[in-house]
């Protein structure tokens, strides 16, 4: 039955809903390489490009900021003009951001950079999401596989990008990248013209409007793609190993992060077909708060790895479950525009006190924490959803 289902959906992949969904999320696996050579780059190199090592971490964050506040704007943007034009015009930003950070014009032009690439990675985000959302019959496995094609670009880069700043050096590297990632502009203009209906403004109160779903997002992504990524060196750092050790260790977590968010997105996609994306949801959030609880008791290799897995499941699913439990109307701009703000939000804020909470109340206390509060949170949802008999098809 399963295998029927999908060699049917792999039939079907010439429909409009289809083009749209997998060639958007290609333009956005291309233009994010800029973005993603620059986290194990920008470390090493910071200085020869023009950037002092102090604001390193600024610069690497910054653009996450700026889609907090843009996420609204650029949703109302897409609701105005089409998710086809926004998709060719932040592509082309993209590649230009990536163009000037191998220019070596200084702190300012980097930062102008990452601002340009956080209103980019807005427009990526909402416009995919948004074609991905067009699909009715078995969206769970869309989203999977839409999610698994993004997240190859980051896997790429970190691929190849190291290979060509090695043979290269850095500056021609990142033209080069930049030249690679503009087929990310020659797949936008490639979008099928899906027919654009707007919708009701998207309004900045109800994207930070505090619900149930929003919660969960939230502190998932403070416990998972916040703190656990930036006290991951704590967490591995042994006596026995080295420093130059330590950095591959976790560089490889790391890489096992990406894989785990292409591999496990497309697998999930697959099983949606049987089982309704909902309960893979809802499971995946039991298993990470059973990994939060493994890392406090210190099980931390086995509660990273199950953190990871699971995570990959809840960040592909969740704009989807929230979608279907929108309470009324039929926006899905504002759903995304909610879900990707709430996500990045959480995110933020856990890389900026990651090591600060494990300094000073330690790593039984904080991951614990972590675990109970996502507890309370999900046993709340799953009351919510109860009493209003919410699904997601």
């Amino acid at each position: 039955m399963l295998s029927r289902k999908l060699n049917t959906h792999l039939f079907n992949i010439k429909s409009l809903q289809y083009q749209g969904a997998f060639t958007s999320s290609g333009v956005m696996a291309f233009a994010g390489l800029g973005d993603a050579i620059l986290y194990p780059v920008l470390p090493v190199y910071a200085e020869s490009l023009g950037v002092p090592l102090v604001w390193v971490g600024f610069i690497l964050s910054i653009n996450r900021f700026v889609r907090i506040i843009s996420n609204t704007w650029i949703a109302n943007i897409v609701n105005t003009v089409g998710m086809k034009k926004v998709l060719i015009g932040v592509s082309c930003l993209a590649v230009i951001t990536t163009f000037l950070y191998g220019l070596k014009l200084g702190l300012l032009s980097f930062i102008l950079a990452r601002i340009i690439w956080g209103l980019s990675y807005s427009g990526l985000t909402i416009s995919t999401l948004n074609y991905a959302s067009k699909a009715k019959n078995n969206a769970g496995f869309i989203f999977g596989v839409t999610q698994s094609i993004k997240s190859l670009g980051a896997l790429l880069a970190l691929w190849i990008g190291p290979l060509l700043i090695i043979a290269f050096g850095i500056e021609s590297g990142l033209f080069i990248i930049a030249i690679i990632s503009s087929v990310a502009i020659l797949l936008s203009f490639s979008l099928p013209n899906i027919r654009h209906a707007p919708t009701n403004k998207i309004k900045t109160k109800h994207t930070f409007s505090i619900t149930s779903i929003n919660l969960i997002i939230t502190f998932l992504a403070i416990a998972i793609d916040g703190i656990l990524v930036v006290v991951l060196a704590n967490l591995l750092d042994t006596p026995s190993i080295n420093t130059i050790q330590l950095l591959t260790i976790v560089a490889s977590y790391l890489l096992l992060k990406r894989l785990a968010m292409v591999g496990v997105s497309l697998i999930s996609g697959i099983i949606s077909l049987r089982i309704n994306p909902l309960k893979l949801f809802n499971i995946s959030i039991l298993f990470c708060v059973l990994a939060l609880f493994l890392i406090a008791i210190n099980y931390t290799i086995m509660g990273i790895i199950i953190a990871f897995f699971a995570n990959a499941i809840v960040v592909t699913f969740s704009p989807l479950v929230a979608i279907g439990q929108q309470k009324t109307g039929n926006n899905s701009l504002q759903v995304i525009s909610s879900t990707s703000t709430w996500w990045d939000l959480g995110a933020g804020l856990g890389a900026f006190l990651g090591i600060i909470l494990i300094e000073y109340i330690g790593q039984y206390n904080l991951f614990l924490i972590l675990a109970v509060i996502i507890s309370v949170l999900f046993t709340n949802l799953i009351i919510e959803n109860g009493k209003t008999n919410r699904a997601v098809i």
